[in-house]
């Protein structure tokens, strides 16, 4: 059994990110000989003080430590009890797997994998990307001209999820042999074509045209160009909606004076929060999956969407521009041509045998290259493979 000790600032489904990734990798890994421990913060909430039991155990060999952490500076979250912890049980580490670049809990590994003589990998889950909180970006650069020079002499392996981040990656210090290209999967046993009559009719949108956006409402992730994008396709499509589904990431306020700006308020409905069981029915109900991500280094949204056989628009940047092949399984965008951009749109929602084939075709490379058993077995891959590297 290969003891992997995975650190992450937060550990919650509403977060998304290394939870989402974790929680699928774990089961599978465990089938392996793959035993998952988490080292995270007690707080549920990012701007909260909930509080959860220390401990938690999933399965035998997947286990969950959260730490109080009562100093924080957004996502830098800091506890004192995590290292000294971590010292005292590294002989059940075996391996140190941070989830977070330039995080405390990154920090604290580094220093068990410098000590202790512990192999160190480093998925970056898109932290070495420009931040759009400068609050947060601080922190992050304190970290890197303290703590995270321990890089230079550790050597950890990175794991890129999209070959566009390896040159990135390489840019923090890495060479070829410590970087990884391993995509990150979908679980197509939850995300599939499912029936959405009852969900239409509960949110009145039987005869509608409906868009989706499934993510964070947070700045980087564009929600206020997809708002400026519908405004200018409900002039041509009346029956049109927009559904946005997710949790305020700062920045709901802004889109709600936005949607009153252009008159819509009729128009977007703003769902919160759904769990990660309870969303095949929006992804299924949805005519088009948009994602407007101004930063985004994978883009799992889009392989969910692609799941449930759904057409998608996203980013041309990094993990959307690799995800979608533009016109076969959807297109990509800039979202800064507005005119073209609703022209695409307005024809593909007239389209309803283009929509169909778009979705089919992503739904074929969704199962060809992007599920988490492929994740799973180049993770186990790697860990045996940097399990005596030291």
């Amino acid at each position: 059994m290969i003891n992997v000790a995975m650190l992450t600032p937060f550990f919650t489904g509403k977060l998304g990110g290394p939870y989402n990734v974790i929680m699928e990798l774990a089961p599978i890994l465990e089938q392996k000989g793959i035993s998952t421990s988490i080292y995270t913060t007690s707080a549920i909430r990012k701007f909260g003080r909930a509080r959860t039991e220390f401990f938690e155990e999933k399965s035998k060999n997947f286990k969950i430590y959260r730490f109080d952490s009562y100093l924080k500076f957004r996502e830098y979250r800091t506890s004192f009890k995590l290292l000294p912890f971590l010292l005292k049980n590294e002989k059940n580490i075996d391996i140190v797997h941070s989830h977070s670049l330039r995080s405390f809990q990154e920090d604290n590994g580094l220093i068990v994998s410098l000590v202790k003589k512990k192999p160190l990998i480093i998925s970056p889950h898109g932290g070495i990307s420009i931040n759009w909180d400068y609050r947060d970006k601080i922190p992050k650069m304190i970290s890197d001209k303290t703590i995270g020079y321990l890089k230079k002499y550790l050597k950890p392996h990175y794991i890129a999820v999209t070959k566009m981040e390896i040159p990135i990656i390489k840019e923090y210090g890495a060479d070829d042999d410590h970087i990884h290209f391993i995509p990150h999967g979908v679980n197509t046993e939850i995300f599939k074509l499912v029936d959405s009559n009852q969900l239409k009719s509960k949110l009145g949108l039987e005869s509608s045209k409906i868009i989706l956006y499934v993510g964070r409402i947070a700045k980087g992730k564009g929600v206020d160009m997809l708002i400026h994008v519908f405004s200018n396709v409900k002039k041509e499509h009346k029956d049109a909606k927009l559904v946005i589904v997710g949790n305020d990431g700062g920045f709901l306020s802004t889109i709600k004076i936005l949607i009153k700006k252009y008159n819509l308020t009729n128009d977007v409905i703003l769902t919160g929060f759904i769990s990660k069981n309870n969303l095949p029915p929006y992804y299924s109900m949805a005519d088009l999956v948009i994602y407007p991500s101004r930063q985004e280094i994978f883009g799992l949204v889009l392989c969910e969407a692609m799941a449930c056989r759904k057409p998608v628009i996203g980013s041309n940047i990094l993990g959307p521009s690799e995800i979608i092949i533009n016109g076969e399984t959807g297109f990509t965008s800039d979202f800064k041509s507005i005119p073209e951009l609703s022209n695409l749109i307005n024809s593909l929602l007239d389209d309803e045998k283009r929509l169909k084939e778009l979705g089919e075709k992503g739904y074929q490379r969704v199962k060809k290259y992007y599920t988490w058993k492929k994740c799973a077995i180049s993770h186990h891959n790697l860990y045996k493979m940097v399990q005596y590297s030291l």
